[in-house]
């Protein structure tokens, strides 16, 4: 039985030998002129680099389509930098292609615009691919304000399915470009070659954006979620637009969440609760403004992060989590939707300068083993803090414990960890 390195290695095979193959049939089937000889060895080079680009677009559609054998055997984080690697190495190899094929000899019109369409295509998909489906470049401040818009335009999910559509529509662009070109006419094989590669591309493309929704199962990330991350319940909260479009505004690297279900799997509490507390349920809902049902403060909801960044550190995409959940905390807290726990935390960190007070046992077990008091907090200066921090107002105590009057000023509500 194949272990999981062996499988790797056999697609990584497949994946870089395939263009290898095909590159060596048109060596033998393009015709040789030995009168210019240097080029056409400049020629060839430039073919030759054109169909490792083409065929490298093509699997890139291919592993976009999450095919089972690659879904097992890689991680999500690996494919999606490989896919977005390779996507740039293939549009540089078509930037040479051109200039290298135009030096021995002309071509028709409809071959050059075919060309130059396609190229153009992949470049302009390539450059929105990295505004809205990536946060690689999400500390620029134009990035922000691209994805806002794009939100305030109902161009979330939509936008970034036409992206996706792009790129099979420039691999069948250049597809054309290569059927029409000197060698497919002279050459039955190596329109056979094209023909291999851009068929098998469609058919996973097709399968993936209509036969799969017709499947028991229409989760592209099914292989990948945790047994108990389940599809978010029907609710009755009523959907808020603007306040998910400034959730996407305070919060931008949110907009290319995947919903490939990391987080969840993940998490230690949405481990423990079987889901009760689901992170990936609770970005899709906050992405899709049911505010009420995300802020409403019943049960874990957004309470139940602890803020350990363990689902911020595996995140394939790279979405802050932990500062939108805090964020989300801090927006219930404002609304005065705050669990009785929470209430009843902060009561103790007032009352005690500590969420969890020095028990009276803990106490004569340390002087048993010889080990000195512990210094309590000055509880007086804790709850000057938090009254001038206004976190009374803000979870609804009543607290009528005197104390001194001290200033401490230029304060503000931080709850970020």
């Amino acid at each position: 039985m194949m272990t999981l390195k062996m499988k790797q290695v056999v697609l990584l095979l497949i994946y870089y030998l395939s263009p290898i193959v095909a590159s060596i049939i048109y060596w033998f089937e393009e015709p040789l002129d030995s009168i210019d000889m240097v080029n056409n060895l400049i020629h060839r080079t430039g073919s030759i680099i054109g169909i490792f680009g083409f065929i490298w677009m093509c699997f890139n559609i291919i592993i976009q389509i999450k095919l089972k054998p690659i879904e097992e055997n890689f991680s999500l984080d690996g494919i999606i930098r490989f896919h977005t690697l390779m996507a740039i190495i293939a549009i540089i190899l078509g930037s040479l292609h051109y200039p290298l094929v135009r030096l021995e000899r002309e071509y028709s019109s409809f071959q050059i615009r075919s060309g130059s369409i396609g190229f153009m295509i992949f470049v302009g998909m390539m450059i929105l691919a990295l505004i809205f489906m990536s946060n690689r470049l999400i500390k620029y401040k134009f990035i922000e304000k691209l994805r806002s818009f794009a939100s305030g335009k109902k161009f979330k999910y939509g936008f970034n399915k036409f992206l996706h559509n792009m790129m099979i529509l420039g691999v069948s662009v250049i597809f054309i470009h290569a059927i029409v070109s000197n060698t497919s006419n002279q050459s039955i094989l190596m329109l056979g070659v094209y023909t291999f590669f851009f068929v098998i591309t469609f058919t996973g493309w097709f399968y993936h954006k209509i036969i799969r929704r017709f499947r028991s199962n229409t989760d592209p990330y099914s292989f990948r979620k945790a047994s108990w991350d389940t599809i978010i319940s029907e609710n009755n909260s009523e959907l808020n637009k603007e306040w998910a479009l400034d959730l996407i505004k305070h919060n931008p690297s949110l907009y290319p969440c995947l919903q490939c279900g990391t987080c969840t799997d993940v998490c230690p509490v949405s481990e423990i609760t079987k889901g009760e507390y689901n992170p990936r349920t609770l970005i899709l809902a906050a992405r899709s403004g049911y505010k009420d049902l995300v802020l409403g403060g019943e049960e874990i909801v957004i309470w139940g992060c602890t803020t350990c960044n363990t689902c911020e550190e595996m995140c394939p995409q790279n979405i802050e989590l932990t500062k939108i959940f805090t964020y989300l905390k801090n927006q219930s807290i404002i609304l005065g939707k705050v669990p009785d726990y929470i209430h009843d935390q902060v009561k103790k960190i007032y009352d005690y300068a500590k969420a969890i007070p020095l028990q009276a046992a803990i106490e004569k077990r340390r002087s048993q083993l010889g080990l000195p008091k512990v210094v309590g907090p000055d509880v007086n200066e804790v709850q000057i803090l938090l009254r001038n921090l206004g976190i009374d107002k803000k979870i609804g105590m009543e607290i009528e414990i005197e104390i001194e009057s001290k200033k401490l000023k230029g304060n503000k509500l931080i709850l970020e960890s």
